[in-house]
């Protein structure tokens, strides 16, 4: 039988055993040592969200038969439905913009009505201002019928945030677009923020500026929802103008409107806000009918 031999390390003897500490650590002392570097300049990022709503939805271009050639329309917000039997045909009625010709988009074509969703069909029936504006911005199927569709790159942005602890010196942007708008990235935060577009550009190179999700030319494609930018500020820029721009504290800091149609409501009130230290007072407001509301924003600086 193979025997082998092995060392035996010898124990230390007792004089050599590390005796307890009798101090005891004192609790600030450990809460300290959790406070990193790292989640000390995460106080010093101004978050804010912008909703990107655009001004004017497409217009198909079509051949009317009033003007005799191809005209633009645009949508009249109505919905026409005919029923017969159980198929049901629905159309968004749109009006040359000349002769007020009116052409009937379709939107269902001999549609059974039990394979219809019911909050489908209740926006139908109620010509719900949501569901059609929806359509009106599906650009895809508005190409399927016309021959051109014109796209408009003018938006409102509406903007919210709080503010932070100290001067931020980084800036987080959080997108909200409820509908298509063909708005570049890059011109929207250059008109916005009141930098450049070389500045962007050369800042998203040398990774100052990160957008989520990433691409290829990702600052000249039209902006999207859910899309994420953090921004270096840069230090020779007026610091204090960008934050303003960005919307801190939670009041939009540029004038803006939404009409009632774009947020589907014909209610109408008007807001003036003055922001003051930490209060926001409200000096007009004029209501209408219906429990939605038409914004008003007007600038106090």
């Amino acid at each position: 039988m193979c025997q082998r031999s092995f060392a035996v390390p010898a124990l230390p003897s007792p004089e050599n055993i590390a005796k307890p500490c009798s101090q005891r650590l004192s609790p600030a002392a450990i809460l300290v040592n959790f406070l990193t570097e790292d989640q000390d300049s995460m106080c010093n990022i101004l978050r804010v969200q912008w909703t990107v709503i655009p001004r004017s939805a497409p217009r198909p271009w079509i051949p009317c038969g009033g003007c005799g050639s191809l005209k633009p329309f645009a949508s009249s917000g109505k919905i026409r439905l005919n029923a017969n039997g159980r198929k049901l045909d629905a159309w968004l009625i749109y009006k040359c913009l000349d002769c007020a010709r009116t052409w009937n988009r379709p939107l269902l074509e001999r549609q059974n009505v039990r394979s219809i969703n019911s909050s489908l069909l209740g926006a139908l029936q109620s010509n719900d201002p949501e569901w059609i504006r929806t359509q009106e911005f599906d650009v895809d199927g508005l190409r399927r019928h016309a021959q051109r569709v014109d796209e408009f790159g003018s938006v409102n942005v509406y903007k919210k945030g709080s503010s932070p602890r100290r001067d931020p010196a980084r800036l987080e942007i959080a997108f909200v677009v409820p509908s298509p708008t063909s708005m570049r990235l890059d011109r929207l935060l250059a008109a916005e923020l009141g930098l450049s577009r070389s500045q962007l550009h050369a800042l998203h190179a040398e990774a100052r500026l990160q957008i989520q999700p990433d691409g290829r030319e990702i600052l000249r494609r039209r902006i999207r929802h859910r899309t994420v930018i953090t921004l270096d500020i840069p230090p020779d820029a007026d610091r204090k103008a960008i934050i303003r721009a960005a919307g801190d504290g939670g009041v939009p800091r540029m004038a803006q409107s939404i009409p009632p149609s774009e947020i589907g409501s014909k209610a109408l009130r008007t807001i003036k806000f003055v922001h003051s230290a930490r209060r926001i007072s409200c000096l007009s407001r004029r209501e209408g009918a219906g429990n939605a509301e038409h914004f008003q924003i007007f600038p106090t600086y």
